[in-house]
């Protein structure tokens, strides 16, 4: 994006061409260009001024990327990104259904925050939605929304794809899909979307769509509970950890909220189709044409759209900058919510899977932790009845020790808790280090008495 110059020379401000009448407020005196491609201004005139002889606005969207260790401007058409793959969303706040994707455009309904939509089709700033529960459909801008944890998404191309008559490269050709389609597929194989287009069903290659996962910190497995996500591999889910998970097993996702993927590039040197770029700073700028005595038709820029986050505190860090580091242990609640609890340099909790909040009374160190389905939040020898808010003793150490010496009539040279498991019937279970074996015991929830498990 280039730059834009708010300091004019006085011999451009006295010439013809950049002289313009400026309002009782020239002090807060705004630039104006010729075009949105102008690489200097040539005039000011007050906020004032510009803003009565307006005649129309358009929206510009553009982000600022890192990729390879290099930082690149690309327009909004070159990226997409989760908000774009989400198929059912919650409004942010209360706003407005909007008759067509203008800010000026008639209502048609007004939403109260956490109203579900169903979005039917996007661009770099705009959402056609239509209510989950009810008949209005219209226009939303897509910052003002938040996708669901449990929404599996939709998939988009990010080039014309055959579709196949059966699941493998060398099958005939159905038909094509054109770029940037949003399908829903009615089964994942072999590597191949089974999907519905103009009444034809067929198989297209996977690798050439976009989707959720891409995006994706944590997935939730149906076998794994929540799981830290590295990246995509076709129909697979790769961990941080190196397990696969086949994609058709995953029933939603957290995203990386700074994550892109470039779905069209200009340069052959900058970010290729597909590839995965950090987003530093993403801007929806406003620009408004005036008719100014003298200039004609001018631009300038009103507003930019996005509010900049509020700075994080020291104890509250996003699951983007909890994935640049090792994760000890994590647990949520279950597959309907993202609150629970992760070990990582600290113990720290979230309401939302987003943000994480350090829990002090652990300090810097790491412990196991769990979340039993009763409501009972562990962390190493600790319990929380109350949601992760406080947290009280829960395993004497000479009780397991004692246990363990009945069970194998020796001392244990350490005791340190490895790993708990919550188990049916209030019942919880942990793994011991002793610094000869690993000693697994259970217990109630309560703690009273611990039992060996010799098997």
């Amino acid at each position: 994006m280039r730059s834009l110059f708010l300091g004019v020379s006085t011999l451009l401000l006295l010439s013809p061409l950049g002289h313009a009448a400026l309002g009782t407020d020239a002090s807060s005196a705004l630039s104006f260009f010729r075009s949105k491609q102008s690489l200097f201004p040539s005039g000011q005139a007050s906020r004032t001024e510009l803003e009565s002889k307006m005649v129309h606005t358009e929206i510009e969207f553009s982000y600022q990327v890192n990729w390879d260790r290099k930082t690149y401007n690309l327009e909004s058409d070159q990226i997409l990104r989760d908000i774009q793959t989400a198929r059912f969303v919650d409004t942010k706040t209360a706003c407005e259904i909007l008759a067509d994707n203008r800010r000026d455009a008639k209502s048609v309904k007004s939403l109260s925050p956490k109203s579900t939509l169903e979005i039917l089709e996007t661009d770099s700033y705009w959402a056609r939605v239509k209510e989950k529960n009810g008949k209005a459909q219209g226009w939303v801008p897509l910052h003002l929304l938040q996708a669901r944890h449990e929404d599996t998404g939709v998939f988009v191309n990010v080039i014309d794809t055959y579709l196949r008559k059966r699941p493998e490269i060398p099958s005939g050709i159905v038909t094509t899909l054109p770029r940037l389609r949003r399908v829903i597929p009615l089964a994942i194989e072999k590597g191949f979307l089974k999907i519905q287009f103009e009444n034809q069903i067929g198989y297209a290659d996977i690798n050439n769509f976009v989707s959720r996962a891409d995006f994706a910190n944590l997935a939730y497995s149906v076998k794994s509970n929540w799981i830290t996500v590295n990246y995509r591999n076709g129909d697979m889910l790769v961990t941080t950890t190196g397990q696969q998970i086949p994609l058709k097993d995953i029933l939603g996702f957290a995203p990386n909220q700074h994550r892109g993927i470039v779905i069209r590039t200009s340069r052959a040197t900058g970010p290729q189709i597909h590839s995965r770029v950090e987003i530093i700073k993403p801007e929806a700028n406003v620009w408004a044409i005036s008719r100014l005595d003298g200039h004609g038709e001018v631009w300038w820029k009103k507003s930019n759209l996005l509010v900049e986050e509020e700075p994080k505190s020291a104890t509250t860090i996003t699951t983007d900058e909890l994935m640049k580091r090792e994760i000890y242990s994590l647990a949520f609640e279950n597959k309907n919510s993202l609150r629970g609890l992760v070990s990582s340099e600290g113990v720290y909790r979230t309401e939302d899977g987003l943000t994480w909040t350090l829990i002090p009374q652990f300090g810097k160190k790491n412990y196991p932790v769990n979340i039993h389905p009763n409501g009972t939040w562990f962390v190493g020898s600790y319990k929380s009845n109350n949601e992760g808010k406080s947290f009280d003793p829960f395993i004497r150490w000479d009780q397991i020790a004692s246990a363990i010496e009945g069970a194998y009539h020796r001392n244990s040279r350490l005791l340190r808790l490895t790993q708990i498991e919550a188990l049916p019937n209030s019942q919880v279970q942990i793994y011991v280090d002793t610094g000869i074996s690993k000693v697994k015991l259970r217990s109630s929830l309560e703690g009273g008495s611990w039992s060996v498990i010799k098997n």
